[in-house]
């Protein structure tokens, strides 16, 4: 964590904060099972287990399964099903756990975690560096505070593709509004590789490109036609990242959009289109779920201050950043309503750019701390196999 803010007091703290949430996260999660456990399963998918032992099998939960399905046995698509399938699961995360975990002896879900784990903290590195630019360095702590204890940041902790975005898509941002084109190419490919929506980076990278919102090197006329060019390339590239994972679903499966029509299984409730259904029905389970409406709420309320966080952040930090918010709640909105909004949100980070400056430093504790406590809740329910999404 050297270099994550000028100051050592400051530098430790952060690296206590973002390593102490992450393992809270975790203990609260191995603490509730043992305690609790999660038998008789709450919801079907809980009969997914990857060993009888319940520490073993704690980060076994949820979509999880999917990235594991990929990372062991490949990718699966059968058009005349229509059931979950892995091929909605963008391969940059998977490839990692695949990878990693061959190296550690097959333990592809404890690579996942490390992935994550390590992932969070490169990404509150960079963070670091692009609030000290749009902001300046009192504002580092305190982003990087909330972003560590927000509610729906226990994904940080998990085998989920929240820490590796979150990494990619700032350092995008960064590298671009730096002009350092060779990293900012890099990320921005690989983000259009992690998640179906990452694609989705090009249009504030373009904006960026476009109002040449980057440093300039030279005030040379033919150097800065050469910059504004390899600005407009660096922002296609999410595209063209999530162009290589059609081309892969072409040559596999004969339909390169294979990612898109999967959606459909998990409900298009705008055009009246259920979800597939749970492979297993297990009996006793209420229709009403008490964890599921108050993570629907949550969802809710995360879409609607980030709906109204967009003008601020336009206002003050650039286009840029309020069309990052913007295209990464709007469109799982109109597909799939409110589920996993709060996760989607999550990784904004312009958010907590909008956030931090109304929050008086006195209150900041205060804030961090309510925030954690909703987190640590939430994390609980998540690994019992309670509906937090």
């Amino acid at each position: 964590m050297n270099g994550l803010v000028d100051s050592p007091v400051l530098s430790l703290r952060a690296a206590l904060t973002i390593g102490a949430t992450r393992v809270l996260v975790l203990l609260v999660g191995a603490t509730a099972v043992m305690c609790i456990g999660t038998w008789p399963p709450p919801v079907a998918e809980a009969v997914w287990r990857l060993s009888s032992h319940e520490l073993v099998n704690l980060l076994a939960r949820w979509d999880t399964y999917y990235y594991y399905s990929i990372a062991t046995e490949g990718y699966r698509w059968d058009p005349a099903v229509f059931s979950h399938q892995n091929v909605v699961f963008f391969p940059l995360y998977p490839a990692l756990m695949r990878v990693l975990g061959a190296a550690l002896g097959g333990h592809p879900m404890f690579a996942a975690l490390l992935i994550s784990l390590a992932a969070f903290a490169a990404a509150m590195t960079m963070l670091s560096r692009l609030v000290r630019l749009e902001m300046g360095d009192k504002y580092v702590w305190p982003v990087l505070l909330l972003m560590s204890t927000f509610p729906y940041a226990f994904f940080f902790s998990v085998a989920y593709t929240e820490s590796l975005f979150l990494l990619l898509s700032v350092s995008a941002f960064y590298f671009m509004r730096r002009a350092r084109w060779i990293p900012a190419a890099g990320a921005a490919l690989l983000t259009g590789l992690t998640r179906p929506n990452g694609f989705w980076l090009a249009a504030p990278l373009a904006w960026i490109a476009l109002s040449e919102g980057y440093e300039h090197a030279s005030d040379d006329r033919t150097e800065r036609l050469r910059d504004a060019w390899v600005a407009l390339g660096v922002a296609c590239l999410p595209v063209v990242g999530m162009a290589l994972y059609s081309i892969f679903l072409w040559v596999r499966f004969s339909d390169a959009l294979a990612w898109m029509h999967g959606q459909a299984a998990w409900g298009l409730p705008l055009l009246g289109r259920h979800s597939a259904p749970d492979p297993v029905d297990l009996p006793g389970i209420p229709r009403i779920k008490i964890t599921e409406v108050i993570a629907w709420l949550g969802n809710i309320a995360a879409f609607g201050t980030a709906v109204y966080a967009i003008s601020p952040v336009w206002r003050r930090f650039g286009a840029a950043y309020g069309l990052w918010i913007a295209v990464n709640i709007f469109p799982p909105v109109a597909t799939h309503l409110f589920i996993s909004l709060g996760r989607f949100i999550s990784v904004l980070f312009p958010l907590f750019f909008w956030l931090v400056p109304y929050i008086s430093p006195p209150r900041l504790r205060q804030v961090a701390a309510a925030f954690f406590v909703g987190q640590l809740v939430l994390a609980a329910w998540f690994f019992l196999w309670r509906p937090v999404v």
